[in-house]
C-alpha cells in the first residue's frame, strides 16, 4: 500500500522538528502528528500555564519515523523538492482569481464524531433524531452547544482513530448497552466542553502508556473531574505485558515528572513501570 505524503505544511512543521524547534499545540493538531505523539515520536517540550509546545523526542528517533512510516529517507532534500515543484505550478490566469485565493479562509470545524452500536435519542437544538448509524458510518456533531442525549447513557471517548474506526472489536470491555462513542480532533477543546454542560458519565478509552494519561488529565480531568475515569480493564498488566518497549522508552524520560492528578491512575502508572511497556489496543491487529 502506498503511504501518503505530508502536506507542504506539515513538512514545513516537520522541518521545525528535525532542526530543535518546537511545535506549538495548534500545530500538532492532525492526524499525523496525533500518531507522532501516540508513538512518543514528539512530546511536550513545555507549559506555561494552558499553552503547551512539543518537540521531537530525539533525531534519530525523529528520522526513523519518517523513514518508516511515511518512507522519507532525506527531509531536507524531500522538503525543497516538494517546494521546488509547488513553485512550478502555473499562476492563476488573472489578478481577480488571484484575489479570491487569497481571501479564501478555511472553514473551522468545531464538533467531535459520534456512533453507537445500540439507538440513542438525542437532540440538537430541541430537534430530536435518533443515533444509529450504519456500520462503516459516523455522525459530525458541529453544535454541540445545542447537543445532548439522555443522562442513561454513557459517553465513552475514544482516543485511537484505528481504534474508533473498529470500535464494535472491543464492546466485550463495556457491559452498558447506551454507550456513546465519540471521537474528537487532535487536541480539539471541543469535547471537554460540550461534558461540562451535561451530566452524562465519561470513560476514556485509550492506550495505556503516559502520553495518553497526560492526554486525559489535561485535557478531560481537570475540566470534569471524578465524572471522568479512564478505562483500564481486569487484565491490564497482561495487556501491557504485550506492550512496546520502544515505546515506552521515547515517553518515559518526558513524562516521568507529570504528576498523576486522578489518584485512580497511580496503579496504571506503576504497572507501566514495571514492566516498562506501554500498549495500545491496536498493537494485537498488527
Amino acid at each position: 500500500m502506498k503511504k501518503q505524503k505530508p502536506t507542504q505544511g506539515a513538512l514545513k512543521r516537520l522541518l521545525a522538528l528535525y532542526n530543535g524547534e518546537e511545535l506549538t499545540l495548534s500545530e500538532t493538531q492532525t492526524r499525523l502528528f496525533d500518531k507522532m505523539k501516540r508513538e512518543g515520536v514528539i512530546v511536550p517540550a513545555s507549559q506555561h500555564g494552558s499553552r503547551t509546545t512539543f518537540k521531537a523526542v530525539g533525531l534519530e528517533r525523529l528520522k526513523q519515523y519518517l523513514s518508516e512510516e511515511l518512507s522519507i529517507q532525506d527531509l531536507q532534500s524531500f522538503h525543497d523538492y516538494i517546494f521546488s515543484e509547488s513553485d512550478k505550478q502555473q499562476a492563476p490566469e488573472n489578478p481577480e482569481t488571484l484575489t479570491e485565493q487569497r481571501n479564501v479562509k478555511p472553514s473551522p470545524m468545531d464538533g467531535f464524531l459520534v456512533t453507537s452500536v445500540e439507538p440513542i435519542k438525542a437532540q440538537v437544538g430541541g430537534r430530536h433524531f435518533t443515533i444509529e448509524p450504519p456500520q462503516g458510518t459516523y455522525l459530525y456533531i458541529y453544535e454541540y452547544k445545542m447537543f445532548s442525549v439522555p443522562r442513561d447513557v454513557l459517553v465513552v471517548g475514544v482516543e485511537n482513530a484505528e481504534v474508533f474506526h473498529r470500535i464494535r472489536s472491543f464492546l466485550n470491555l463495556f457491559p452498558q448497552k447506551k454507550i456513546l462513542f465519540v471521537h474528537r480532533h487532535p487536541g480539539g477543546g471541543e469535547l471537554a466542553r460540550w461534558l461540562k454542560t451535561v451530566g452524562n458519565q465519561y470513560i476514556h478509552f485509550a492506550d495505556f502508556d503516559f502520553t495518553s494519561i497526560y492526554t486525559f488529565q489535561h485535557d478531560i480531568y481537570s475540566r470534569i473531574g471524578e465524572r471522568a475515569s479512564f478505562l483500564v480493564p481486569r487484565n491490564v498488566e497482561e495487556l501491557i505485558g504485550r506492550g512496546s518497549r520502544m515505546r515506552y522508552n521515547a515517553q518515559q524520560a518526558l513524562y516521568h515528572n507529570v504528576p498523576i492528578t486522578d489518584l485512580r491512575l497511580k496503579r496504571l502508572v506503576e504497572l507501566i513501570d514495571a514492566q516498562h511497556r506501554c500498549y495500545s489496543p491496536m498493537d494485537d491487529f498488527k
